[in-house]
């Protein structure tokens, strides 16, 4: 029998994410997830370079300034994986996203504000196949 994936992620930082979320519509936000060992302890907000309400695009220097700082810590942090919204739909990946999606090893995490609930889904996505996560919210 297969095993779900799972993601633990830190109370505090789902509140950052949806906060920026809400705070940067109409556009997507996007940000990429920090932490050690499937545990993710930080989100860090970054601009979306494409300005877009339907697609988000990390800057490439931002994200390898962020790797570089990464290396510096110890116990060590990495990249765990991304997030952005989705400001007037469902948590889903669009075929854009799962086009996009170039770390197999990453978690892809949505923030729907479709409407007047919000939801927050996380996926393995790689080689255009998705896989949903479980996320594990810590307090």
């Amino acid at each position: 029998m297969k095993q779900t994936p799972v993601i633990a992620i830190a109370t505090p930082v789902r509140r950052a994410i949806v906060a920026q979320a809400r705070r940067e519509q109409p556009q997507e936000c996007c940000g990429l997830l920090v932490g050690h060992r499937g545990h993710v302890g930080f989100a860090v907000p970054m601009r979306n370079v494409a300005a877009s309400p339907t697609r988000y695009r990390i800057d490439d220097a931002a994200h390898l300034e962020l790797r570089r700082v990464l290396r510096q810590f110890s116990p060590s942090l990495s990249i765990l994986g991304v997030y952005h919204s989705h400001p007037a739909g469902p948590a889903d990946p669009s075929p854009t996203d799962i086009d996009e999606a170039m770390y197999p090893e990453w978690a892809y995490m949505i923030v729907g504000l479709n409407g007047r609930r919000l939801t927050i889904r996380a996926f393995r996505i790689r080689m255009g196949a998705v896989q949903e996560i479980k996320i594990d919210w810590r307090t």
